[in-house]
C-alpha cells in the first residue's frame, strides 16, 4: 500500500474513530452484508451445480430416477429469501447507522467551532465553515458505505471464495489467490491516485461555488447597485466550470475502473474454467463442481467490484476531513474554567462592574481600546457613546469574553476569567447589535433566553413579553408563538428584529441571578413612538439592575445616570 494512502487514511482515522459510538449498529449491517454476500455466492453456485447435473443425471432413466432433485431446489429457494432479506436488512441497518453518525458528527463540529467563536473564526467566511458544516460532512458518509464495508466484504469475499476452490481444485485455489491478492492489494492504490487530484480539486471548488452563489443570492441588491452583478456571475461561471471538470474527471476514472473489473472479472472467470476443464482431466473433478466453482467466482466479484470507486472516492472523502480538522483542531483563543475558581463565595451578588487598564487591538494591528478603564456601581446604569469604530461594542464583546484582553475586567470583585462559562452567562442579559433568528418556532426563539431558573415559563408569560414589546401583531394569539420566520428571520423588518431581542433581554431579567444588562443600540431601527414605548418598559424592567449600554440615540440616554464618551 502506497506512503499516500496511508497518509490518507491516517487524515480520516479521527472520524474513523467516531464511529466506534455506533460501532454496534455498523457490526451488524457488516453481517448482514457478509450474509447477503454468502446468499448471492450460494444461489450462483448452487443453481449452476443443480442444473448442470440434472441435465447430466437425465441423460439415463437409472440416474434420474434416483437425483435428488428436493434438496438443491429447496435450498436454491433459501438462498434466494436469504439474499433478499440480508440485502434490505443491510441497507435499513447502515443506511440508519449513517444517518446517526452524520447527525452526530454535526454535533461533534458545532462544538468544536462554538468556543472558537468570533476569535478563533477571524479567517473562515461564513459561508465557507456553513459548507464545512453541511457538504464536507456529507462527504464523510462514505466512510463506511463506501469504503471501509467494501473493503471489508472483498477481504472477506475473495478469502472465502479461495478456501471454496481449495476443497475441490487446488490449481484453481492458487490462480484465484494469485488474481485476488492483486486485485485486493493494487487496484486500492491505483484508483486512489487516480482519483486523488481530481477528488481534492472537486472539493474546494465545490465550496467556492456554494460560496459564491451564497454571495451573489443574499448580495443582489448591493451588487446591482454597484455594478458588478456581471462580473459576479462571470465568478461563478469560473468556478461551475472548473466543477464541471473536475466531475468529468472524475467520471472517466470510474469509466475506466468500470471496464477494469468488467474484464478483470471475465479473465478471472475464463481462467476458473480452463482450469477447472484441466482438473475434470486430471484429477477427475466433476463438471457440476466446474460450473459451481465459475458461478461462484462471478458472484464473488460482486463484493470486489465497489473497491475500485470506493479508493477513487478516497481523495474526496480525505479532503473533506481535512476541511474539517483545519477548524476542528483549532485551540480556542479564549479559556473558561470548568468551574467556577471561587464556588464557596457569592458569585451572583449586586453587580458591581470594574474595567481596568483594558487595551485591546484585532488581529488586523487595529487598536481600538488603550488603557481605558470604567466603574460602574451595583443598580447603576451607564451610556457609552463615540464616534464609529471608538471601540464601544468591542468593549461589550471584551465583558462577555468573546475576545482576549490586556488589563483586569471583574464582576463582584471576581476576574472575568475566574468564571465558569455558564455562571458567567447566567449574570449577565446581553443585546448584541446583530440579532440572530434561529430556522424555528417564535417560541423557541425567545425560550433560547431562558435558563435553568426560568425555564418553566408559559406560553401566557411569552406572549405577556411580546404584548410589552409590541410584537403581538404579528399573528394572532393562538398562532403568534408557533411562527416559523424562517432562517435569519428574513420576513421581519430591522425593528421587529431589535424587539425580539429586547423580548430576550426581558425573559433573562426574570432570572434573579441576572444583575448585569449589556445593550447594544437597543432602540436602533424604532420609531420615535415605538422608540418611547420600548425605553419607558426598560426602564421599568431595570430597576436593582446595573446596566453598559452602547447608543447613539439621543432618547435612550433616558436610561442611563451617567454618560461616558469613546474617542
Amino acid at each position: 500500500m502506497s506512503n499516500s494512502l496511508v497518509k490518507a487514511f491516517r487524515d480520516i482515522w479521527p472520524y474513523l474513530k467516531l464511529t466506534g459510538r455506533y460501532g454496534g449498529r455498523f457490526g451488524i449491517g457488516y453481517l448482514l452484508s457478509l450474509a447477503t454476500l454468502v446468499a448471492s455466492v450460494g444461489l450462483l453456485a448452487l443453481s449452476g451445480w443443480f442444473i448442470t447435473a440434472t441435465a447430466l443425471a437425465g441423460l439415463t432413466v437409472a440416474t434420474a430416477q434416483v437425483f435428488n432433485f428436493f434438496t438443491p431446489g429447496a435450498g436454491v429457494r433459501g438462498f434466494s429469501i436469504a439474499r433478499t432479506a440480508g440485502r434490505y436488512g443491510e441497507r435499513l441497518v447502515t443506511h440508519d447507522a449513517t444517518f446517526r453518525l452524520l447527525a452526530g458528527l454535526r454535533v461533534w463540529f458545532f462544538e468544536k467551532v462554538e468556543p472558537l467563536a468570533p476569535a478563533g473564526l477571524r479567517n473562515f467566511r461564513q459561508a465557507d465553515l456553513l459548507n464545512r458544516l453541511v457538504a464536507d460532512i456529507d462527504t464523510l458518509d462514505g466512510l463506511y458505505l463506501r469504503l471501509l464495508s467494501p473493503l471489508l466484504l472483498a477481504v472477506t469475499g475473495s478469502v472465502a471464495l479461495v478456501i471454496l476452490s481449495a476443497v475441490f481444485a487446488s490449481g484453481t485455489s492458487a490462480f484465484l489467490t494469485v488474481v485476488l491478492a492483486g486485485i485486493v492489494l493494487i487496484l486500492p492504490g491505483l484508483f486512489y491516485r487516480l482519483g486523488r487530484e481530481s477528488g481534492d480539486s472537486l472539493v474546494n471548488t465545490r465550496s467556492v461555488l456554494r460560496t459564491r452563489l451564497l454571495d451573489f443570492v443574499s448580495g443582489q441588491t448591493e451588487l446591482h447597485l454597484s455594478g458588478a452583478t456581471a462580473r459576479y456571475r462571470e465568478s461563478i461561471e469560473q468556478a461551475e466550470a472548473q466543477t464541471f471538470a473536475d466531475e468529468n474527471s472524475i467520471a472517466r476514472v470510474t469509466g475506466l475502473s468500470l471496464f477494469l473489473i468488467t474484464w478483470l472479472t471475465g479473465v478471472t472467470v475464463a481462467g476458473v474454467l480452463w482450469l477447472g476443464i484441466h482438473d475434470m482431466q486430471a484429477a477427475s473433478l466433476e463438471g457440476p463442481f466446474v460450473v459451481m466453482l465459475v458461478l461462484a467466482t462471478m458472484a464473488a466479484f460482486e463484493a470486489i467490484m465497489p473497491l475500485p470507486g470506493a479508493f477513487q472516492m478516497l481523495g474526496q472523502t480525505r479532503r473533506s476531513a481535512v476541511r474539517l480538522s483545519e477548524v476542528a483542531e483549532q485551540k480556542p483563543v479564549v479559556v473558561f474554567p470548568g468551574k467556577s475558581l471561587n464556588e464557596e463565595d457569592d458569585l451572583f451578588s449586586a453587580g458591581r462592574l470594574d474595567i481596568h487598564g483594558v487595551s485591546f487591538s484585532y488581529p488586523t494591528n487595529n487598536s481600538v481600546l488603550r488603557h481605558f478603564n470604567l466603574t460602574l456601581e451595583p443598580g447603576e446604569r451607564v451610556a457609552l457613546v463615540g464616534p464609529t469604530g471608538c471601540g464601544k461594542s468591542t468593549l461589550l464583546q471584551l465583558l462577555t469574553r468573546d475576545w482576549p484582553c490586556e488589563g483586569s475586567i471583574s464582576l463582584n470583585g471576581q476576574l472575568l476569567e475566574s468564571f465558569s462559562e455558564r455562571d458567567l452567562r447566567r449574570q449577565m442579559a446581553v443585546m448584541p447589535q446583530r440579532i440572530h433568528m434561529f430556522s424555528a418556532t417564535l417560541r423557541d426563539n425567545l425560550l433560547m433566553a431562558c435558563t435553568s431558573a426560568i425555564d418553566k415559563l408559559s406560553d401566557e408569560s411569552l406572549l405577556e413579553v411580546l404584548e410589552q414589546v409590541g410584537l403581538n401583531h404579528l399573528a394572532p394569539e393562538h398562532e403568534l408563538l408557533d411562527i416559523w420566520f424562517g432562517a435569519a428571520g428574513q420576513s421581519l423588518s430591522g425593528g421587529e428584529l431589535r424587539r425580539i431581542g429586547l423580548a430576550r433581554v426581558l425573559l433573562r431579567l426574570r432570572d434573579p441571578d441576572c444583575r448585569l444588562v449589556l445593550l447594544d443600540e437597543p432602540t436602533e431601527g424604532l420609531d420615535p413612538e415605538t422608540e418611547g414605548r420600548m425605553i419607558a418598559v426598560l426602564n421599568e424592567e431595570l430597576l436593582g439592575k446595573t446596566l453598559l449600554m452602547v447608543t447613539h440615540r439621543p432618547a435612550a440616554l433616558e436610561l442611563v445616570e451617567r454618560v461616558v464618551k469613546l474617542d
